[in-house]
């Protein structure tokens, strides 16, 4: 078999050989650290081996949504070549599901008009099945639609088609109707307007379809979809207790001060009317006289006529249930880094930021040593890797000093060293000519041992003899 290959390549193998067995030491560093890797490699993949996310198969674009997902939390993950399914680490995946739950991913599979259109037709379909596949398909664009509104966290559409039998009687034929079931996010109130647009935003998409036709509900089955809205009580308490703790933070520091606002509305509806008259005295007078006979008697008559001004002022005052009736703070700083000579100077910054009034309301600053927080261990991963890891750094170092011990050992001089320097020892008090002539007998690597232990001006001296050449003096 060796006779076969081209003659060139014995002497690049021995080249080879050679080369390695000169540098039999850095090879083996080489080689160990490589073999190091690849253990360190096949034991994180054992120890951190990658399951499905979810046990049974997805439909692509819900892979896609959970993909979002991961990219934007930084979760490493990888899918299978049919793009239904999703794997990550064993140690991550009950976070992960935890993080997609409170995410509300993925959406229920709802088919569009395009998966409808890719499906394969069925020649002995009927068309009261096909119309509804497309309907199923419209319902579908209509429910990834309303998912990307802002503030609508997942929808559901049906359609009902108008109903023409002609045989059910006038009475049984109804237009096409829609119900539209939203579920909004956490503090979101859609307002009446937004309600009219998914109205005829609906209702456009289907023919025949009228928007006051469609009936849009939330998921409490309230009409209206806004039953998760946040009372205007609480968003002004929830903004206001935000504004005072970023005030704070942005003067002692985060987690120096924890802040609580609690608000006290009246509870009901009150409404009160007054009417203010304000007189301004005789604005003008007319007199009159009347004089004359009647029935041979004679008569006089004397009439007076006034005008007053003044002013009428009707007042309508109307409290609604959630008006505040009475606002408390509650101001908690450490006092192991604010002193307490600045509590009553917090009381008064909160009390003029916050509005609060002096008789009714209550401001409160307590100063109290905050508990520092427990340390977090220093690395979460499972014992095994650490152990490894642990191992690996060690057969580094173990490494670096046999290198380090080597190269030491490199330094000593060898048996021809030495004797080159004892050779030079000798031919130190010779003449040029006559170290040339004994050099010129000796081998090239020993002569250039020897010539190294020579000044420059000596060794150009014994150089110039040994090219039968004279030193210019």
């Amino acid at each position: 078999m060796l006779a076969l290959l081209p003659p060139a390549v014995p002497d690049v193998l021995r080249q080879a050989l050679r080369w390695a067995a000169s540098r039999k030491l850095g090879l083996t560093i080489a080689v160990a650290l490589l073999a190091l890797l690849g253990m360190l490699a096949v034991a994180s993949t054992k120890l951190n081996p990658q399951t499905a996310l979810f046990g049974a198969s997805l439909h692509p674009s819900q892979v896609m949504e959970v993909e979002r997902a991961l990219l934007l939390w930084n979760e490493p993950f990888t899918t299978d070549d049919q793009h239904t399914r999703i794997f990550v680490n064993a140690s991550r995946r009950r976070e992960v599901l935890v993080r997609l739950t409170l995410a509300g991913l993925p959406h229920a599979y709802v088919p569009t008009t395009a998966d409808v259109l890719g499906e394969q037709p069925n020649a002995f379909a009927s068309s009261a099945f096909m119309d509804d596949r497309r309907r199923a398909g419209i319902q579908g664009d209509l429910v990834a639609s309303l998912r990307r509104i802002n503030g609508i966290a997942d929808a559901t559409v049906v359609i009902a088609p108008a109903s023409d039998d002609p045989l059910a009687g006038v009475d049984a034929t109804s237009p096409a109707s829609a119900s539209v079931q939203l579920l909004v996010q956490p503090g979101v109130s859609l307002a009446p307007e937004q309600i009219g647009g998914i109205k005829r935003f609906v209702a456009a998409s289907y023919p025949g379809l009228a928007p006051e036709r469609v009936v849009v509900v939330d998921a409490g089955g309230t009409e209206g979809g806004g039953s998760n809205a946040v009372a205007p009580a609480a968003r002004s308490q929830t903004a206001l207790q935000t504004s005072i703790q970023t005030a704070l933070d942005a003067v002692f520091g985060a987690g120096n001060t924890v802040v609580r606002v609690s608000m006290r509305t009246t509870g009901e509806e009150r409404s009160s009317t007054r009417t203010l008259v304000t007189p301004h005295g005789l604005l003008e007078a007319e007199r009159g006289s009347e004089n004359g006979t009647e029935g041979g008697k004679r008569f006089e008559k004397l009439h007076t006529q006034s005008r007053y001004a003044y002013d009428t002022v009707v007042e309508t005052r109307s409290t609604h249930a959630d008006a505040l009736a009475r606002l408390s703070i509650a101001v908690l700083v450490d006092s192991q880094k604010i002193s307490l000579g600045q509590s009553q100077q917090v009381a008064d910054v909160v009390r003029a930021a916050a509005g609060a009034d002096l008789r009714s309301d209550q401001v409160v600053v307590a100063a109290l040593p905050f508990r520092a927080p427990r340390a977090a261990p220093l690395s979460g991963g499972p014992r095994p890797l650490r152990a490894l890891a642990a191992a690996g750094a060690a057969i580094a170092t173990l490494l670096a000093c046999w290198s380090a011990l080597a190269a030491r050992r490199g330094k000593r001089p060898t048996p021809e060293d030495r004797a080159a320097s004892a050779l030079q020892e000798s031919l130190r008090h010779e003449m040029p000519q006559t170290a040339a002539y004994v050099l010129g007998g000796l081998p090239q690597s020993v002569r250039d041992r020897v010539l190294r232990a020579y000044d420059p001006q000596q060794r150009e001296q014994i150089l110039g003899w040994m090219n039968a050449k004279r030193p210019h003096v």
